[in-house]
């Protein structure tokens, strides 16, 4: 019997923005563990050399030889150690010591934001892609105010996932080409098809059911979301009136996130600005339910995008002009409500070559 010392480990290093707490969210931890969870039975199941089939699921004796199991938390931010393994009988230090290994250099990957050397990692597409969404469900939404390090067992850093690692790893899964010419749709779930792989929502501006035509590997990010204002993208097709009758292609579907957004830093062109307290930016939909917005009256900030990534990027250039058009100007050349803006931005912001 192989004793649990010699299971391979590393840890999560969670930081939510105020470290002196040493703690986390329920939620964000359970995002965390339970998309790593997915990971690991994904990648055990190349290591066991099985490969994924149409709509099927992983083995039990699979997510049972791969479990991850928590060990005590430690202070440092919030700092979680886990092992790899759970049942004696079933497990094998050695496909344990692999999987680490291929997840060791997935995350390396990602958090380089590297464009290549994935098949070399994971040669099963079918795993490959599902083992990107769950990488994406470890990693923060933007304007999230948490980020985590993954660690090895020496506390040396492999990997950091932040704010712009879903983007980048759906750029990973979704062609250039097919983005371009898909549309974020937001609308209330109301049936699903697995047999015919479409799901129905209704369309808010409309209040019509409209179709979308997904294909089986976003089929997986359904599961829980039947009351749940989603966000579905995919390529338009349009009625005679010019309103959404049906999406195809669909490459992307995800729970309507509308939790505060965090700004802790500006780096967008040649402004690079850091936040000196917390801003917090509450989040709310427009009439249409298809665009996400934040207002901060004191800042003169009118923002808004179909998804939160477009959002954190319409967010981060607005504020860099208001810098430059006020923050940077003379104030002989400002009016009185315009210097209230240059002092307000001042308070919030310092440039980040200027930063202590």
């Amino acid at each position: 019997m192989t004793s649990p010392l010699a299971r391979p480990s590393f840890s999560f290093h969670i930081e939510d923005g105020a470290p002196t707490t040493h703690a986390v969210s329920v939620t964000v931890l359970v995002q965390i563990l339970q998309s790593a969870q997915q990971a690991f039975e994904l990648i055990g199941m190349q290591v066991e050399g099985r490969s994924v089939k149409q709509r099927a699921r992983v083995p039990a004796k699979t997510s049972e030889r791969f479990q991850l199991v928590c060990q005590i938390p430690q202070e440092g931010s919030y700092q979680l150690p886990v092992v790899i393994g759970n049942t004696a009988e079933m497990f094998h230090v050695e496909e344990a010591e692999e999987a680490l290994r291929i997840f060791r250099q997935l995350m390396e990957l990602v958090s380089t934001r590297s464009l290549a050397g994935w098949s070399d990692v994971l040669p099963d597409e079918r795993i490959r892609r599902r083992v990107f969404e769950a990488v994406k469900g470890m990693a923060p939404s933007a304007g999230a105010k948490w980020s985590v390090q993954l660690q090895d067992s020496g506390n040396r850093v492999f990997a950091t996932l932040d704010q712009n690692t879903i983007r980048f790893v759906q750029e990973l899964l979704v062609p250039i080409e097919q983005r371009e010419a898909s549309r974020v749709v937001t609308g209330e779930l109301k049936t699903i098809d697995f047999f015919e792989r479409s799901l129905t929502i209704i369309y808010p501006p409309t209040s019509k059911e409209l179709v979308c035509i997904y294909d089986e590997e976003v089929e997986e990010l359904l599961i829980e979301r039947r009351r749940d204002l989603i966000q579905v993208t995919g390529r338009v097709l349009l009625d005679d009136a010019g309103q959404p009758k049906k999406l195809i292609d669909v490459s992307d579907i995800r729970v309507l996130d509308l939790s505060p957004f965090e700004l802790p830093t500006i780096l967008t062109g040649d402004v690079h600005l850091r936040s000196k307290h917390p801003l917090t930016l509450e989040v709310f939909s427009d009439e249409t339910k298809q665009l996400m917005c934040v207002e901060d009256d004191r800042l003169n900030i009118l923002a808004f995008g179909a998804t939160r990534e477009a959002l954190q990027i319409e967010l981060a250039e607005q504020i860099a002009m208001l810098w430059r058009e006020y923050a940077l100007a003379p104030v002989d050349s400002l009016d009185a409500s315009a210097i209230a803006l240059k002092q307000a931005l001042q308070a919030q912001f310092a440039e980040v070559g200027n930063a202590a």
